[in-house]
């Protein structure tokens, strides 16, 4: 039984999200004016609890909320058939790990659908929170730790964006990171390093890069950080402890690279992941990309014009932090604090910088990259707020006030303020294209869409016929296209999907002229298609075609 036939939500569940408001208000009110933290398991089933049923509406909205989940499902239900990436799937920029772990849950019984998507994006989101929170305790900041964590659960509790809601393919590599962060603050704070967390630290550094190539820097950044911390806490036995960390990422990556060797598959990776990765924001940026210097410049600007809803999670930080800085300089102790010992610290500041570099090297500026800013900006709020006076922590309630602000307004106004309502999804979940491509084919058998519609192999429940499942590299015109759509050709006439759908139509992301687009312009493409299947129907521009049979 599915959960929407127990609950609905419409679009104004106003106690539910009144409650929601009023407990994660209460929480702070309390850490605020009393200074003295709650236990940690009661601050973390709190905000587990918020967090979750703020989520809850979308957890029974079985429609996507951004096209890379589409990407993601079908990628994994596609590995559970052919589990070889670069044979069967292409993951491009997310990597292999956020399709894995999806064609895990389907082998465990686990229908891979957007609900599921929508609460692995909350569980993994959570994870990373908690780890957050372990470091800042860690760091011994009292009542601060719960304090600094708080604007972000406000953040991930009151968001309505669908960009921070889906799946998205940087949440896995976040918590990574956020664990990585977490051993270092042990580190810190015991300075001492074990072999069994340096092994664990360079797994998940090694399985960073297999999440999200886009990470790289901070990867770097953090494992950079940690041959300081065993430069500084154990010096004479250096290279024994690097050798250690070491062995942890060669060890994964021997495997994986070891893993694609056997299947021949080792210089479609490089090639794919690697260099057309790099050779992304060329390809497929800005015809007249702005200046790196001016991108630097008006970084604050970019997150608040494109931020949609994170840049109320900044403002206590951005104010936090200036508060510092006056506070240091006022009492001219800025140099003296400069001088101290903190390693750890100046890590999280380089961390910072790391971040920003990423995102404008992307260059793409989605919102769901500046969610790489949650692990420095919670770590940071936590040393500006130590070492304020107690009043500054009413600082950490601007986020919740203005969601609440949003909240009120959208009651009073009866504007709505839930963007998923559960009877929309229930009359949508399954399209009529979708059902079309049922007609010929049954799931379980190749499907092949030519076009960024990739939610019907996940409506259909049918393996992707080809590598790339949304055809932006193998479509548009960039440098290495001659590649992509040779390899195109070759996985459609290999797999012989039952079914090809060319949803080419104005409404396309990234190829909405169909005149252009349409697989009818791709020789290849369009003979092999006009050879071996019918056209069967034409729905709002989008063309089904069955597999003849012979």
């Amino acid at each position: 039984m599915t959960p929407t036939h127990w609950i609905y939500f419409d679009t104004s569940p106003t106690i539910w999200w009144l409650l929601c408001h009023l407990a994660l208000g209460i929480v702070s009110f309390q850490l605020i004016r009393r200074q003295q933290p709650f236990s940690d398991w009661l601050f973390l089933v709190v905000i587990g609890v918020v967090t979750g049923l703020m989520r809850f509406p979308a957890f029974v909205y079985n429609l996507p909320l951004n096209p890379d989940e589409s990407q993601l499902l079908a990628q994994g239900l596609t590995l559970a058939y052919d589990p070889i990436f670069y044979r069967s799937v292409d993951p491009t920029t997310s990597g292999p790990i956020n399709s894995s772990l999806l064609t895990f849950l389907y082998f465990l019984g686990v229908k891979l659908d957007f609900r599921l998507a929508h609460f692995l994006s909350w569980v993994l989101t959570f994870i990373s929170l908690t780890l957050i929170y372990k470091s800042l305790k860690r760091l011994q900041l009292g009542v601060n730790a719960q304090l600094a964590l708080l604007p972000a659960a406000a953040f991930v509790s009151f968001v309505q964006d669908e960009d921070y809601l889906h799946y998205y393919s940087e949440s896995i590599a976040i918590v990574f990171l956020s664990l990585n962060v977490y051993l270092m603050s042990r580190w810190d704070q015991r300075k001492k390093v074990l072999f069994g967390e340096l092994i664990v630290f360079g797994v998940s550094t090694a399985l960073i890069v297999l999440c999200k190539i886009q990470a790289i820097p901070l990867a770097f950044v953090l494992g950079a950080g940690s041959l300081y911390f065993i430069y500084a806490y154990h010096k004479p036995k250096f290279f024994v402890y690097a050798a250690v960390l070491t062995l942890g990422v060669i060890g994964v990556w021997g495997v994986w690279l070891a893993h694609l060797w056997s299947y021949g598959m080792l210089e479609d990776f490089y090639f794919y992941y690697i260099k057309a990765n790099a050779l992304l924001k060329r390809n497929f940026g800005a015809d007249a990309p702005k200046p790196a210097i001016t991108l630097w410049v008006t970084f604050p600007l970019i997150v608040y014009t494109l931020g949609k809803g994170l840049e109320y999670f900044f403002l206590p930080f951005i104010l936090s932090g200036l508060g510092y800085l006056f506070y240091l300089f006022s009492k001219k102790t800025f140099w003296k604090t400069l001088s101290s010992k903190h390693y750890f610290w100046v890590l999280v500041g380089i961390y910072f910088v790391a971040v920003i570099a990423t995102v404008i090297r992307t260059g793409s500026f989605y919102p769901h990259h500046f969610l790489f800013f949650i692990v420095p900006c919670c770590l940071l709020m936590g040393f500006f707020l130590r070492r304020l006076p107690s009043q500054w922590g009413w600082l950490i309630m601007i986020t919740q006030g203005v969601y609440f602000f949003y909240f009120a307004v959208g009651t009073v106004t009866r504007t709505g303020i839930n963007k998923y309502p559960t009877n929309f999804s229930d009359e949508a979940e399954f399209s009529p294209v979708s059902r079309e491509i049922l007609k010929y084919a049954k799931p379980g058998e190749y499907l092949v869409v030519w076009g960024w519609d990739c939610q019907y192999y996940v409506e259909t429940q049918m393996p992707q016929g080809v590598n790339e499942n949304h055809s932006v590299r193998s479509a548009m015109e960039h440098s290495l296209q001659k590649t992509y759509y040779q390899r195109y050709v070759r996985d459609i006439m290999r797999t012989k999907p039952a079914v090809f759908v060319d949803a080419m139509t104005k409404t396309t992301l990234w190829m909405d002229d169909p005149d252009k687009y349409g697989h009818q312009n791709y020789p290849e493409l369009a003979h092999y298609i006009a050879t071996h299947y019918a056209l069967k129907a034409t729905i709002n521009g989008v063309r089904v075609y069955a597999r003849i049979k012979t």
